[in-house]
């Protein structure tokens, strides 16, 4: 039984494996990671590990459990308040998969400039044994000082390490570069080794830098600076950092691989291998950077990794009591500290008012459902009503972040309620089983009835919250939600998923009337591609759409019905869209607010709003685009939304059952046809002797 659900868990690592890329799942299985923090990071990134097929964890955290702790770090629930986060972690990573193999460990972090317990030498010899066994570690914690011992170790080890450090509305994820390699490579004696570092690999490249070799600051005491991130943050962040370790783990040169950046071709189904990532929410941001190891690195230069392998314990002892001492080694005693290192800006002001009374309805709670509404609830929203039509399997565990063993053959939207509540007992939620009617989806005569409440339920559901999320697995479920919005003026937001790609954005507002009178029939003739400010709509999720969506489900093999993603993917749209939603809600316009692009300035203390981000994990992109509604839109043009209100439900049944009648309604039947017959015109009017020679 035990088996089959661990092979149940890894099936879309293997649907992965035959659609896209051979994902090394032997290797997975095996490597052992180590995550020092099992904070708000360490929680997320320890999920997405064993979601990527890893079954080997060792988790080293000196904290407990505190209520606010229950909102912002995903594993943890309100009993598990007063526990030491290495103990509570482990239940929580067992319940979603049990075959994981780990082991936690209760230790407080030695850092240079903090006060010294009796037993941080233990805690040393401790940390030094858990680097040399494991295969990779992870820096989570929550100061920059805590990372300084790990990041020497793992130099002197020549271990991957994988940093990822939040700011509060900014980030780094990066993967060190390997440890320096000797200029004389048959030398047994350690002293003579010592003396012959090469700044260059064991390869004989330049090595990449660690997360210090950018720092020229002394170490110091920052226990009491808190780093209060926006909710999102950690999703985005957790996600990158797995699929980091992921791509470097299948890349043939591992830890000695190159830095990749943005644009660069590469033949790697995964894509690019980055060195470093730096991003910012408000800036709608993503960044590659590379930077070889420093000289006068505090963590990795040959100076002081010379300095650790000759005095051991002794050198760690005096960098913590001494922080300076680092400095005067390096001879960066006299430089300017720099400002590369993250930084907390100042808060924007959130309206919690408003996000504490915004009534949001989740439609799907699944792999993004899960996530979009536990960060909602991080950033204050407390009304909630979720829709699905699923129950829990066991493939569901190592992806959708909320469900655990006990929830198995429980329908979605019962389940999901107990860990909401878990999580913060303040909040309103409401789950409702129910499938959405779609088009391509034909009904016969028996199911029209229960089809028709479906549609009448959601028409309520739709009316009564201020914002939709369409978190759907396909695309023609998200169709009537996405009608039901623009015709409502609703707030929606939507997050799909590639294989490797993803896309977060709002749909516009709906459009306004060039009619003042009260006449309806008026008013339906005289819609406007404008909204009610007089702007240019913003377009919905259909607004490129070419042809009416269609059964995307039936009649095709498994491989083909299921969402394959990378397993990082979730966190990282969830992650946008939850912030996407939060900077409307704060924006003085609203749903009627223009889309904005990156790399334009703003006054806003919230940053830039846009309309929408795709981002790619393979190209390490993120672009913002504006498009504006299209008259031939199915979902939310004049045309369509006109016949809804004229017609109402008998419209959307028709739709329903005959989904060309879309295509036929806003005129992109006609539009195919022109296209193909200029198509065929072009090539009849070239010769064979001409079409030869181009």
């Amino acid at each position: 039984m035990r088996r089959r659900d661990e092979e149940q868990q890894l099936m879309h690592l293997k649907l992965m494996g035959w659609r896209h890329f051979p994902v090394d799942l032997k290797n997975l299985s095996g490597i052992r990671c180590l995550l020092l923090g099992a904070g708000t990071l360490g929680c997320e990134v320890s999920r997405l590990l064993m979601t990527w097929g890893v079954r080997k964890l060792t988790v080293v955290d000196g904290g407990h459990v505190s209520m606010p702790d229950v909102l912002k770090q995903s594993l943890y629930v309100d009993d598990d308040c007063g526990v030491p986060r290495a103990t509570a972690i482990v239940p929580h990573l067992k319940e979603r998969c049990p075959a994981v193999d780990v082991e936690a460990i209760q230790m407080e972090i030695p850092a240079p400039g903090n006060p010294v317990s009796p037993s941080v030498l233990d805690d040393c010899e401790r940390l030094q044994t858990l680097v040399a066994s494991s295969d990779v570690v992870f820096l989570l914690t929550d100061t920059w000082e805590s990372r300084w011992f790990p990041t020497l170790l793992c130099a002197n080890e020549n271990k991957m390490a994988i940093t990822a450090a939040l700011g509060h509305d900014s980030y780094l994820v990066m993967r060190h570069g390997a440890g320096p390699g000797t200029r004389s490579g048959n030398m047994d004696d350690v002293i003579a080794q010592i003396q012959n570092l090469s700044t260059e690999d064991a390869l004989g490249r330049q090595r990449l830098g660690c997360c210090f070799c950018n720092d020229t600051a002394s170490l110091f005491n920052s226990i009491s600076d808190e780093t209060v991130a926006l909710p999102g943050l950690t999703s985005i962040v957790s996600g990158k950092a797995v699929e980091l370790f992921a791509r470097m783990l299948h890349h043939p040169e591992g830890i000695h691989a190159p830095g990749d950046m943005a644009g660069m071709d590469t033949e790697h189904q995964l894509g690019l291998l980055p060195h470093q990532m730096r991003g910012s929410l408000p800036r709608c941001d993503l960044s590659t950077v590379i930077s070889n190891s420093s000289n006068d690195c505090t963590a990795c230069s040959n100076i002081v990794l010379s300095e650790y392998r000759r005095e051991g314990l002794n050198f760690v002892m005096q960098a913590i009591n001494q922080p300076t001492y680092l400095k005067d080694l390096t001879g960066i005693s006299n430089l300017i500290k720099s400002d590369t290192c993250l930084k907390l800006p100042a808060s924007f002001p959130v309206n919690s008012g408003k996000l504490s009374s915004a009534r949001c309805l989740l439609l799907g709670a699944g792999t993004l459902g899960c996530d979009v509404a536990r960060i909602l609830m991080d950033y204050g929203v407390r009304t909630l009503t979720i829709v699905d039509s699923g129950c829990v399997v066991v493939s569901n565990l190592a992806r959708q972040s909320l469900y655990t063993t006990k929830d198995r053959k429980t329908p979605k939207a019962t389940a999901i309620l107990e860990h909401l509540k878990e999580r913060c007992s303040s909040v309103e939620v409401e789950g409702i089983q129910m499938e959405i009617p779609m088009p391509g989806h034909p009904v016969s005569s028996k199911e029209a009835a229960g089809v028709l409440k479906a549609c009448e339920r959601l028409q309520e559901l739709v009316a009564t919250h201020d914002a939709v999320f369409l978190l759907t697995d396909t695309r023609e479920s998200r169709w009537l939600p996405t009608l039901l919005c623009a015709n409502e003026n609703k707030i929606a937001i939507t997050a799909a998923l590639g294989y490797d790609s993803y896309l977060a954005m709002r749909h516009g507002a709906g459009p306004g009337t060039n009619s003042e009178g009260s006449d309806m029939v008026a008013a339906m003739n005289k819609l406007s591609a404008e909204d009610v400010l007089g702007r240019q709509r913003l377009g919905c999720y259909f607004c490129n759409d070419v042809i009416a969506p269609v059964d995307s489900v039936s009649n095709r093999t498994l491989d083909q019905q299921c969402t394959v993603t990378r397993p990082g993917l979730a966190s990282i749209a969830s992650g946008h869209a939850a912030d996407l939603f939060t900077r409307l809600l704060n924006h003085p316009d609203g749903i009627h607010a223009p889309g904005d692009i990156a790399g334009k300035s703003s006054e806003r203390p919230s940053g830039l709003l846009p309309h929408q981000m795709r981002g790619s994990l393979s190209q390490y992109s993120l672009l913002t685009l504006v498009g504006y509604s299209s008259s031939s839109c199915i979902a939310c043009s004049n045309a369509v939304l006109r016949e809804y209100r004229s017609r109402g439900l008998d419209f959307v049944m028709q739709v329903i059952n005959e989904p060309t009648y879309l295509e036929d309604l806003t005129g992109l039947t006609e539009l195919m046809k022109s296209a193909d017959y200029s198509r065929v015109e072009w090539v009849d009017e070239v010769d064979d002797e001409e079409f030869a020679d181009m």
